[in-house]
């Protein structure tokens, strides 16, 4: 009963404070989902001149790049033409935040940051209209798992920010929408009696957070001799990293067999795309263009490319062909489930989550992060390549349990799949800490991998 107060009542009143008119383009996304592949292009094409035009009048960055690159939008024939506009990059947006800005967006401009793999603060800003078509799109891909506007949400979450930016206001949002934020930052067997009293308590109908902290949280759980197989969830969201399949097979395993669902997206890219109950993920097409690029080029479908990205409902700071320094393939049209969205497929993570070879090869995380977690006695572990030729291992290890050759199969692992010139360092250490985003990264290439 309180689910619908809160669908027709309480959001919908939350948004209209807030300027946003989520309701109404969740109702387009719900129609444009299934449109034939030209209408949906059509829509697209239209929305890009729209965004171009504006950000050749309003925004001072984009009026010196379409100059400089010789590019007219009102000349547009096709979304093709608007791809000699150069490719956007992180280290652009930070030397010009101010001149991508447009200032007089209705409603505002809310400022976000990130901290990004490098450390360096990305600073961005998003007007109403986007935040509304992200928390559109959200709600759209939540219904495809049955799961709509006011039900109980838990969000089991790993960054610290979003415990100490919370305020009694937010807590009381938070109440009245039937959400529930957990702080799973730094998970401690102390903690888990609190967690688990706080989800019995709640009975939350889905859980929504990064998979290594959702994972984290169901071993720990299990391992206490807490069940959680029968407190309602019938389905957990994975966001913000790579859901590798052993993270996935423990978490569904500890809610009770229910399906674990991905999507894909960043904090300044936003919400991209997610899973279907096929197992595709479908491109919120309605919302972005994404290319597929390698060495400046177009890829082909299952071939690995750079995500590089265009929001066309981000007005107030437009990302135009924005690098969003992720590796996935564009993926096969047509879908069982009846969405006419195209796919992206084999989502790999960020470029610097690669490994780059002596050679030159670069090779994907799992190939030496499989290295590792198949010696037992390894609790958690971080792979950083400082260079091709320089690897550190950070490992938390179980003493009792670590075999004494460890370190030797290690060094061994790394040197097969990258070459004997490889020097591996293996360090002990009590404690492994996460980004400043509170993910967590199996692997760290501070070698540029990806042209």
């Amino acid at each position: 009963m309180y689910s619908k107060l809160v669908k027709h009542l309480i959001f919908p009143l939350h948004e209209k404070i807030l300027g946003r008119d989520t309701y109404n383009f969740l109702e387009r996304l719900e129609n444009e989902q299934y449109m034939s592949e030209e209408k949906i292009e059509e829509l697209k094409f239209l929305k890009l001149k729209d965004l171009l035009l504006h950000a050749q009048s309003n925004i001072p960055f984009y009026q010196k790049r379409f100059s400089d690159a010789g590019f007219e939008p009102s000349k547009m024939q096709n979304i093709d033409d608007f791809k000699i506009i150069p490719l956007l990059s992180k280290e652009e947006i930070r030397k010009n935040v101010d001149d991508m800005k447009w200032n007089n967006s209705p409603g505002g401009l809310q400022r976000y940051n990130t901290g990004g793999s490098s450390g360096k603060p990305l600073v961005f800003y998003f007007d109403r209209k986007r935040q509304a078509y992200d928390a559109a799109a959200r709600a759209l891909t939540h219904r495809w798992w049955d799961i709509d506007i006011g039900d109980k949400e838990l969000y089991l979450w790993g960054s610290p920010l979003e415990i100490t930016k919370q305020d009694k206001i937010k807590d009381i949002r938070d109440m009245l929408t039937n959400d529930l934020l957990i702080s799973a930052f730094e998970i401690s067997e102390m903690q888990i009696p609190d967690m688990v009293q706080q989800i019995r308590k709640f009975k939350p109908k889905c859980v929504f957070g990064y998979p290594s902290t959702v994972a984290l949280f169901c071993e720990m759980a299990q391992k206490n001799g807490f069940k959680l197989d029968d407190e309602g969830v019938k389905v957990v969201f994975s966001t913000a990293e790579v859901l590798y399949d052993h993270q996935r097979e423990t978490i569904s395993k500890s809610f009770g067999g229910v399906p674990v669902t991905d999507c894909y997206g960043s904090r300044e890219g936003g919400f991209v795309s997610h899973e279907c109950k096929e197992g595709k993920y479908h491109i919120i097409e309605s919302n972005y263009i994404v290319e597929f690029l390698k060495n400046g080029k177009e890829v082909n479908c299952g071939e690995d490319g750079e995500v590089v990205l265009t929001h066309l409902d981000a007005w107030g700071m437009p990302f135009i062909r924005y690098r969003t320094g992720d590796v996935a393939q564009p993926g096969t049209n047509g879908c069982a489930c009846g969405r006419t969205w195209r796919t992206i497929q084999n989502i790999q993570g960020r470029t610097t989550d690669f490994i780059v070879t002596p050679d030159g090869r670069w090779q994907h995380a799992l190939s030496v992060i499989y290295v590792v977690r198949d010696i037992e006695g390894v609790d958690e572990f971080k792979i950083i390549q400082h260079a091709v030729d320089d690897i550190e291992v950070l490992l938390k290890i179980h003493e009792e349990i670590y075999p004494e050759n460890g370190n030797e199969r290690i060094e061994k692992g790394f040197k097969k799949r990258m070459g004997d010139s490889v020097n591996v360092k293996v360090s002990m250490t009590d404690s492994i800490p996460r980004d400043a985003s509170g993910k967590y990264r199996y692997v760290i290439s501070k070698v540029e991998s990806f042209k």
